[in-house]
């Protein structure tokens, strides 16, 4: 197993007999890491007001509906921020290509989920600046460092991307390394 890391790069590449396995730590952000802390700290005092406020018969008799569906965002919300900042703390993206198959995960403290692709159905690996697009979801959560990517590629008639947080050097050592090992002809990947 060879292993690939210059000094200064977050990355770890390496090489295996079975494939090639890329991990990136999420880049932190510690105003949003400070920020979601202080934020959190507040929505747990809302979560402990508003149910006590609805039980013990204390809300106000025409406020009760509003004060659920207002607990109901406040707890999705609080789900949201609390995702967020596991995610600047512990968060990873582990970048897999096994035979014909082409794996990103994004994994929280040994958490998360793949995302599969098959190699010779990909096109286009490229180096992609990120792109702000308030009306895609994805995009709109670059600010948490939890959507979109630099490294971008087609799939099936779909860009997908992946490397969120990643630098130009970084970004350039990732596509490098995955090409150097399933060469890249005419935009097509084979291995």
């Amino acid at each position: 197993m060879a292993k690939t890391q210059p000094a200064d790069s977050r990355i770890t590449i390496t090489e295996t007999s079975q494939g090639l396995r890329i991990v990136m730590p999420c880049r932190r952000s510690w105003f949003v890491v400070c920020f979601l802390g202080l934020w959190i700290c507040a929505w747990a005092v809302g979560e402990v007001m508003v149910p006590s406020q609805l039980l013990s018969g204390d809300a106000p008799p025409d406020g009760e509906l509003f004060m659920l569906v207002w607990f109901g965002v406040w707890t999705l919300g609080g789900a949201f921020a609390i995702y967020a900042l596991l995610w600047q703390v512990l968060g990873k993206e582990i970048v897999t290509v096994h035979g014909q198959t082409f794996t990103t995960r994004r994994e929280t403290g040994g958490f998360g989920f793949d995302k599969q692709y098959r190699l010779p159905q990909m096109t286009n690996l490229r180096s992609e600046p990120a792109r702000f697009n308030p009306i895609d979801f994805s995009s709109s959560l670059q600010l948490w460092g939890i959507g979109g990517g630099v490294i971008a590629f087609e799939y099936e008639a779909k860009t997908y991307r992946f490397g969120a947080g990643l630098d130009e050097g970084e970004t350039k050592q990732v596509v490098l390394a995955i090409k150097k090992r399933f060469k890249i002809y005419d935009g097509t990947v084979r291995s």
